[in-house]
């Protein structure tokens, strides 16, 4: 039993967890010794001053040099953010020790192997988008270190992931606390924190050019972690493919603690450099096959602050504050350059009250404003101008071994200005749409979610979540109006079991009715000579089942993962029901880790399986499969140092050389080499 000792003071969230264990292997005779404890404690186990953690390891924790963490106990007073206790089962957590031995460079990478993750790459300003259970239009919604940002898209993909302490992604569409569109699911990225001296240098480099440096700092003085990182990333891609990419960035973070009720936070983000837009290559239109657009320089800038007050043990105050502001000089050969400028600021208030020991009453607000003085991505030239307000009071109760949680939220948005409207990614726009002086319809929320523990390692969770999500911004319908608002039903039923000296297995099941939801017509309009397809309101179902298997390391040096979505998905079309062709119906992704002396061999793989749409394809096109593919990758890494401390790794991606294709025009680059070294001090 895992028992936790907190000093009122740091706002915790869930801890570090990822997928993990393949059942066949297990099967095949991997058998668990008796935990190992570790020497040190996990970096990513790292917490703040005034925080100890006490007691048994998680059982995917245990043995030498583990790659996974643990859900941390639920304390829903200290850490007001937490989401239902009917949706772990459907949490994952990629802890900062996987992010490394991942060698994930950017926030996008680290998720790659999230159970149902898919990313969909395409030579486009937003150049990736991951979502989970087939989640799209909208994707989900990014949070950073508790402040929700309305543009975070065009970051994912360059967002260092050495700056990153844990990710914490919801994949039901079922969240309540996070933020505003929280019908979609969420990534909630905290950042990197330090409470002893840490130096570290990591160096790769592979495969057309690419490499990365990264330098990494922090330490503790008194009641004040501070750290601070600066990285740099280049590729020079496929050649003559226009593909080009260099992106320095900066972090820096403060936690500090001036009195014993009160802790404050700061964190900034700074990302900077160029990149050219891919070419698409065949069927993709003509177009985006000979275009060469890029953006030189890009700048991003992110700064969230936070604060917790607690004015007795039964009542605490958290407050976040957030700003981030993207500015992209853009340039397309034979054409006039253009700007890409906007810039947003929020603030959330939380406070959370002990009723009794046994219940705690969350009651918060949100607030953002986003403004776009130019327009950008496909409505360049045309202003933004979007105010958000949100408003949430959610009730816990634990009753033992029954914990019950009820929740309501209500969101709505003032669009001051919006307007030229297109739907697939062109700088080009339909400039005769605008919305001015316009409100939105409040969007209701409301969320049930229970957990029963069967045993001390068996338990049961259960979450129902109805509300109303809003088309995103740039759809449009065959009228050239934003299509109608969505009303979105979902469950989520699931079961957790773990074994000390083995590991872990989650099941879940879910369901979601979408009614009027946006989705892709046979209809398409022409902008700048370009095709882009409309949308039209339409009901929508889906069901599956997640598995998600990860075991500790074994004394015989392995360590393992598997995990498994199969789901259903069909959409109302003008003749009836019929599958939804846009979306997989079987990803998995697995590894097998294995530690001999200083020697690790890894081995992972992703499946995802066919699709098909028409994106990016001439008009009238038929759609293009995609998908359909299985990617092998293997790493083999040396630990070396007085306490191992150092590495050094080789790594093969796309083993098989598998020119897949996740969005048409746009295939995987093939087989890929990397190696470098990590000196940690």
């Amino acid at each position: 039993m895992l028992s936790v000792t907190v000093a009122p003071s740091f706002p915790r969230f869930l801890r570090p967890l990822s997928m993990l264990a393949t059942l066949l292997t297990l099967a095949a005779g991997i058998r668990a010794g008796e935990a190992t404890p570790k020497d040190a404690p996990k970096p990513d186990a790292v917490q703040l001053p005034e925080m100890e953690v006490t007691g048994k390891r998680s059982p995917v924790e245990q043995g030498e040099r583990s790659i996974f963490t643990g859900l941390m106990p639920r304390e829903p007073f200290r850490y007001p953010l937490t989401e239902s206790p009917g949706l772990e089962t459907a949490t994952t957590v990629i802890g900062a020790e996987e992010i490394r031995w991942l060698q994930a460079y950017s926030l996008v990478d680290a998720m790659k192997y999230t159970p149902g993750g898919w990313t969909e790459t395409r030579g486009r300003k937003v150049k990736q988008f991951f979502s989970v259970r087939g989640q799209r239009y909208p994707y989900p919604d990014y949070v950073l270190d508790g402040g929700w940002f309305r543009e975070f898209h065009e970051t994912n993909y360059f967002l260092s992931a050495a700056n990153i302490d844990r990710i914490e992604i919801i994949r039901s569409s079922a969240v309540l606390l996070l933020g505003p569109g929280g019908m979609t699911g969420t990534v909630h990225v905290i950042p990197r924190t330090y409470t002893k001296r840490h130096t570290q240098l990591d160096v790769i480099y592979g495969s057309d050019f690419t490499w990365r440096t990264q330098l990494s700092h922090g330490d503790t003085v008194g009641s004040t972690s501070y750290a601070v990182g600066l990285g740099f990333h280049h590729t020079d891609g496929p050649h003559d493919m226009n593909a080009e990419e260099s992106v320095a960035n900066l972090y820096a973070r403060v936690v500090t603690r001036p009195t014993e009720r009160l802790t404050i936070g700061f964190t900034a983000i700074m990302l900077c450099g160029d990149r050219e837009l891919k070419l698409a290559e065949p069927p993709a239109s003509g177009t985006h096959q000979t275009r060469k657009d890029s953006y030189d320089p890009m700048r991003t800038y992110m700064f969230v602050a936070t604060a917790r007050y607690e004015a007795s043990e039964a009542l605490a105050t958290d407050v976040v504050l957030n700003f981030g502001q993207r500015r992209f000089d853009g340039h397309r050969v034979g054409s006039p350059d253009w700007l890409e400028n906007d810039y947003e600021y929020g603030a959330r208030v939380v406070q959370s009250i002990r009723l009794t020991p046994r219940n705690t009453l969350r009651v918060g607000g949100l607030f953002n404003h986003w403004v776009t003085p130019t327009g950008k991505r496909f409505y360049v030239g045309r202003r933004g101008d979007l105010w958000t307000y949100s408003g949430v009071i959610v009730d816990e109760h634990d009753f033992g071994r029954l914990r019950v949680n009820a929740g309501y939220r209500i969101t709505r948005t003032y669009y001051e200005d919006f307007g030229g409207f297109n739907v697939e990614g062109s700088a080009g726009g339909l400039t005769s749409v605008q919305v001015s002086d316009e409100w939105e319809d409040p969007l209701h929320t409301i969320m049930l979610g229970a957990s029963y523990a069967l045993t001390e390692q068996l338990s049961l969770h259960a979450n129902f979540a109805w509300g109303n999500i809003a088309a995103r911004p740039g759809m449009l319908d065959v009228d050239l109006d934003r299509p109608g608002t969505e009303t979105r039903t979902k469950c989520d039923l699931g079961i957790k079991h773990a074994w000390d000296g083995l590991g872990e297995v989650t099941l879940t099941g879910f369901c979601v009715r979408q009614q009027d939801a946006p989705l892709t017509s046979a209809a398409s309009v022409t902008v700048d000579g370009e095709d882009f397809a409309l949308y039209e309101n339409a009901d929508r179902r889906s069901y599956g089942v997640e598995l998600d298997v990860r075991t500790q390391r074994f004394k015989n040096g392995f360590q393992l993962f598997f995990n498994a979505v199969a789901m259903k998905t069909k959409r109302e079309f003008a003749a009836g029901w019929a599958r939804d062709e846009e979306v997989p119906e079987v990803i998995l992704g697995g590894g097998i880790s294995y530690l001999f002396r200083d020697v690790e061999f890894a081995l992972l793989a992703k499946r995802v399986n066919e699709y098909e749409n028409e994106r990016f394809l001439p008009r009238g096109s038929a759609p293009a499969p995609l998908g359909d593919f299985t990617e092998y990758n293997a790493k083999i890494t040396y630990y070396f140092g007085k306490k191992k401390q150092h590495s050094a790794f080789v790594a093969v991606e796309n083993i098989s050389d598998n020119r897949y294709s996740v969005v048409a025009g746009y295939p995987d680059e093939g087989r890929q080499f990397r190696g470098g070294f990590s000196l940690a001090f």
